[in-house]
């Protein structure tokens, strides 16, 4: 049923490591491990503290393709197995800051630190689950910083955050009695549809920079969470008309309306050291903690309600979840190479895991470039490779199967991030 729209929502939105991450092409070639570093624009994602250190006016755009493969296999003896439509999704970035001296510089981002997708075939097995979700977040994160002298650096962001979804799902309507010996015919292959925007909400970001040394730093930062209210408009497609005598027909019990639902972002905390090993190689590590642990239930609100159709819950009941990060960078000028490792932990307990976006612990690696084009232009690429098995056996998420959602999900995802950068 619909409830499942926003356990989809979810579960893409903050699959295995729940933020998509990919916000700077040079910190992802270093395993996304920039909060002790923060040096360029995309400080204001990462740490907002390193804008105090840049100098003049800085700019910083690019985009990541996201190429997800997702595959679900049915427990032994079962032979089922479905695939995911291929797909590619461009989160975007873009940042400017400029120093305006006396310690205080100031910068604005626009980036989606949240959403990807998921389609399915309309004919598989979990089409009563998703066969096509969407959700995009864009953050919009005036920042300033202050450079209190060359051990301490300060900033602060607002986040005004806009939201958007697309959620379809196919189900099938078994017979429904209406009274003795009266019941309306099964209605196969139902479409149901949700398009809607996320009301306007709103949080803040704090980091902190720490050089006891010229070649070693420390840095801390925090996102403070935020809730969205999401409104949609529920309608219903291949619904059969009322037989002729019936006093109600599909349409009466499965009627089109709004919907309501709230999600709340986490907060994500995180600490990071950067140490200069040479003139020439910096090598990053991070630590991520996300406050899951809160997220006990999802509430969802219809507006037109029915013997057939009900305001629903689902619990959830998360676990927090951490990850380490470690990258590093070797400049040979004008090149500079980059190397890195995440690994990357998972919230969602697998009795509620479904097929949308399965998550489980995972072990990424990453590789970039650099090319410093001119002394005012550098443009950086990177690669992210993640793969994951997981094997649920006490699924509670229900299927046409006898057996739950229990089965073997497989998820294999390539990432090319690409971002150019101007300095005056």
């Amino acid at each position: 049923t619909v409830v499942l729209f926003l356990v989809a929502l979810v579960n893409l939105t903050f699959a295995g490591g729940f933020q998509t991450g990919t916000q700077n092409a040079r910190a992802m070639g270093m395993g996304h491990a920039f909060v002790g570093m923060a040096s360029d624009a995309s400080a204001i994602y990462f740490n907002p503290a390193g804008l105090a250190n840049l100098r003049g006016i800085n700019f910083l755009a690019g985009t990541t393709l996201i190429m997800p493969t997702m595959e679900f296999k049915g427990p032994a003896p079962s032979t089922l197995t479905s695939e995911t439509v291929k797909r590619t999704f461009t989160p975007i970035n873009f940042y400017g800051t400029y120093s305006m001296g006396y310690g205080l510089s100031f910068g604005v981002g626009v980036f989606n630190p949240y959403g990807l997708g998921s389609e399915w075939p309309a004919t598989w097995i979990g089409k009563s689950l998703a066969v096509k979700t969407e959700l995009r977040t864009f953050y919009i994160n005036p920042t300033v910083a202050y450079k209190v002298n060359d051990m301490f650096q300060i900033g602060v962001g607002f986040n005004y955050i806009m939201s958007n979804v697309l959620f379809y799902q196919v189900i099938d309507i078994p017979s429904i009695p209406l009274a003795p010996g009266v019941a309306l015919p099964a209605a196969p292959n139902v479409g149901v549809n949700l398009e809607g925007d996320g009301k306007a909400a709103y949080t803040f970001n704090v980091g902190l920079l720490f050089s006891p040394l010229d070649n070693l730093s420390f840095g801390a930062s925090y996102r403070h969470k935020a809730e969205i209210t999401f409104n949609g408009d529920l309608t219903f497609s291949n619904l059969p008309a009322k037989p002729t005598g019936f006093p109600v027909g599909h349409s009466d019990l499965f009627p089109n309306g709004p919907g309501v639902a709230k999600l709340t972002m986490p907060y994500d905390f995180r600490f990071g050291i950067s140490y200069d090993a040479m003139s020439d190689l910096t090598l990053n590590a991070d630590f991520q903690f996300v406050g899951w642990k809160s997220y006990k239930e999802l509430a969802v609100d219809f507006e037109k309600n029915s013997a057939a159709w009900a305001d629903l819950k689902t619990p959830k009941n998360w676990d927090n979840s951490f990850s380490f990060k470690f990258g590093g960078e070797y400049r040979m000028s004008p090149f500079a190479f980059r190397l890195g490792y995440v690994y990357d932990g998972n919230p969602i307990p697998t009795m509620y895991m479904d097929p949308s976006l399965p998550g489980s612990n995972r072990h990424e690696f990453t590789a970039g470039f650099g090319y410093q084009i001119t002394r005012n232009i550098r443009a950086d690429v990177a690669y992210q490779y993640i793969s994951f098995t997981n094997d649920v056996n006490d699924s509670a998420v229900p299927a046409t199967s006898p057996v739950k959602f229990n089965g073997t999900y497989k998820n294999s995802t390539n990432l090319f991030g690409f971002n150019l950068g101007f300095a005056f």
